[in-house]
C-alpha cells in the first residue's frame, strides 16, 4: 500500500502538520480577550526568556577556581525559580494545548527522568542532588514554556527579540553604568581576562557563548522578515562575543553557521548533518586528540598560541584517568568536582592547575561520563546531541518550520562543539545549559507540530 505524505490533506493540498496551539480550550473564555490571550502569552515568553539569558542575580562574578570548596545552592536563585517554575508551570496549564505535553513522553526523555531520579536516591547526599535536580527540572520548564507559551512564529519571534534585547541592554548597560562589575577585574587565578567584558554575566567564558546564541536569534530574526531588529541583535550580540576574548567561541560561532546554512545550499539537511558529524571529529582530534599526539600538539600551539588550551588539557588527562574507577555509573550526579572526590587527592605539583577547587572539567562529554557513567551518561548524550539531529532533519520537512529549525540547530551545533570545551550540563540555571535545553525541546517540537505559517 502506497504511504499517505504527512505534508498534505484534502482536494486543496492543505498542511497537514497539528499547529502548536491546535484544540486549545480554556475553562473560561471569556475571561481573556484573544488580543489579551496574545499579549500575555508572549509577554510570559519574552519574560521567561530574559530570566534565563539574565538570571536573578545579574552581575555576581566568579573564578575557574573555587577558593572554599562550597557548592551550596544560592537561596536567591532556590527561592526565586521555585516562584518562577510555579508561574510559568500554572501558565502552559491555561495557555498550552494538552497534545504538546503529551509529546514529552517519548523514551529517551522518560529514560531521562529515571537517570535523574536514580542519581537522587542513589547520592551520599540526597538532599543536595534533589534540590539540584529540581532546580534544573525548573529550568527545563521554563525553556519549554518559553517555545509552546506563544499564539504562533510571529509570536514567538516578538518574544526572541525582546528577551534578547532585555539580555543586551543588560550587559550594554552594565559597561557605561557598573563598568567594575561588567568587566573582568585582576583576578589571582585568572590574570589574563584582565579588562575583558563580561557584562551581567558571571565570567567570560558564560558570556561570550550567551553572546553568541543571541546573535544567533538575531540571525533567525533577520531571515525571518525582522530585518532592522534582527539585524541590530546579530550585530550587537556578535560586538560583545569579539570583546569577551573568548578565541574559540568566536571561532564556533561562524563555524556553527556555516554547518547549518549547508542545509540551504544544497536543499538537504543531510548536508549539515553530515558537516556537523565531520566538524565533531574535527574538534574532538584536537581537543582531546592533542593529549595522545605530539603532532596535534605543536599544531595547537601554532595556532592558538597555547597547547593546553588555558590549562584545560590538564583537567582532561585527569577526567580520563578517573573515567575508569566508576565506568558504569559515575561518581553520581553533581558528586565530582568540588567534593571529596578531588578535594582528598594529593596536591598535583607537576600540573599547571591544581584540579583540587577546579569547578568543573571543561568538557561537558567527560564530565557527564564521570558523574553519570556510561549508562546514564548515554541517555543524556543522546537527549542532548542525538536525538535533536534526528528532529531536526524530521522539522526541515515542514516547510513552514526551516527557519526556525534552523536557529535551533545552529544552537546545537554551536553547543556540541563548544562541549568540547566548557561543562554546562544539567546545570540548575546556567544561561548555557537553558539554552541549549531551549534549542533541544525547539526542535523537538518543530519535529512533531507547525510552528509557522504555511508556506505558499
Amino acid at each position: 500500500m502506497r504511504p499517505v505524505s504527512p505534508y498534505v490533506s484534502g482536494q486543496h493540498g492543505r498542511p497537514a502538520w497539528s499547529s502548536l496551539q491546535d484544540q486549545l480550550s480554556l475553562a473560561r473564555p471569556g475571561m481573556l480577550t484573544p488580543g489579551m490571550l496574545r499579549l500575555s502569552a508572549i509577554a510570559l515568553s519574552a519574560l521567561g526568556l530574559a530570566l534565563m539569558l539574565i538570571s536573578l542575580q545579574p552581575f555576581a562574578h566568579a573564578s575557574l577556581v573555587n577558593d572554599t570548596g562550597s557548592n551550596d545552592g544560592n537561596v536567591v536563585n532556590q527561592v526565586g525559580f521555585l516562584a518562577a517554575g510555579a508561574v510559568f508551570a500554572l501558565s502552559m496549564m491555561c495557555l498550552a494545548s494538552r497534545k504538546v505535553f503529551g509529546s514529552l513522553l517519548t523514551p529517551s526523555f522518560v529514560l531521562l527522568g529515571v537517570v535523574l531520579a536514580y542519581s537522587v536516591v542513589s547520592s551520599p547526599y540526597p538532599d543536595a542532588v534533589l534540590r539540584g535536580v529540581v532546580l534544573t527540572v525548573i529550568g527545563m520548564l521554563i525553556a519549554f514554556s518559553t517555545i509552546v507559551l506563544p499564539r504562533n512564529e510571529k509570536d514567538l519571534q516578538l518574544a526572541l527579540f525582546a528577551g534578547a534585547a532585555a539580555a543586551l541592554l543588560m550587559s550594554y548597560g552594565g559597561l557605561v553604568l557598573v563598568p567594575d562589575l561588567a568587566k573582568h577585574g585582576y583576578d589571582a587565578y585568572e590574570p589574563q581576562h584582565s579588562g575583558l567584558w563580561r557584562g551581567h554575566f558571571t565570567h567570560k567564558n558564560m558570556a561570550g557563548p550567551v553572546m553568541c546564541v543571541i546573535a544567533i536569534f538575531g540571525l533567525y530574526l533577520l531571515r525571518s522578515g525582522h530585518r532592522l531588529g534582527g539585524l541590530i541583535i546579530f550585530l550587537a550580540g556578535t560586538v560583545f562575543l569579539l570583546k569577551t576574548g573568548s578565541k574559540t567561541t568566536s571561532g564556533f560561532f561562524p563555524l556553527s553557521i556555516m554547518i547549518v546554512f549547508m542545509a540551504t545550499l544544497f536543499g538537504r539537511s543531510s548536508a549539515a548533518i553530515a558537516a556537523f558529524v565531520l566538524m565533531m571529529g574535527v574538534v574532538a582530534t584536537l581537543t582531546l586528540g592533542s593529549l595522545y599526539s605530539p603532532g596535534i600538539l605543536q599544531l595547537i600551539g601554532d595556532l592558538l598560541g597555547d597547547e593546553t588550551y588555558t590549562g584545560r588539557a590538564t583537567l582532561w588527562q585527569f577526567s580520563l584517568s578517573k573515567i575508569p574507577e566508576n565506568p558504569w555509573l559515575g561518581f553520581g550526579l553533581y558528586n565530582f568536582w568540588s567534593t571529596d572526590n578531588v578535594f582528598l587527592l594529593d596536591k598535583p605539583f607537576e600540573d599547571a592547575w591544581d584540579y583540587r577547587f577546579i569547578v568543573h572539567g571543561h568538557n561537558n562529554y567527560l564530565d557527564i561520563l564521570l558523574n553519570l557513567g556510561f549508562l546514564g551518561g548515554s541517555v543524556l548524550i543522546w537527549v542532548m546531541y542525538v536525538a535533536p539531529v534526528i528532529n531536526y532533519a524530521k522539522a526541515r520537512k515542514i516547510p513552514q518550520n526551516r527557519k526556525i529549525a534552523d536557529m535551533f540547530f545552529m544552537i546545537i551545533v554551536f553547543m556540541a562543539l563548544l562541549s568540547f570545551l566548557e561543562t554546562f550540563f544539567l546545570a540548575r540555571n546556567d544561561p548555557l545549559w537553558l539554552m541549549h535545553v531551549f534549542a533541544v525541546f525547539g526542535l523537538h517540537l518543530a519535529a512533531r507540530f507547525s510552528l509557522g505559517q504555511p508556506q505558499r
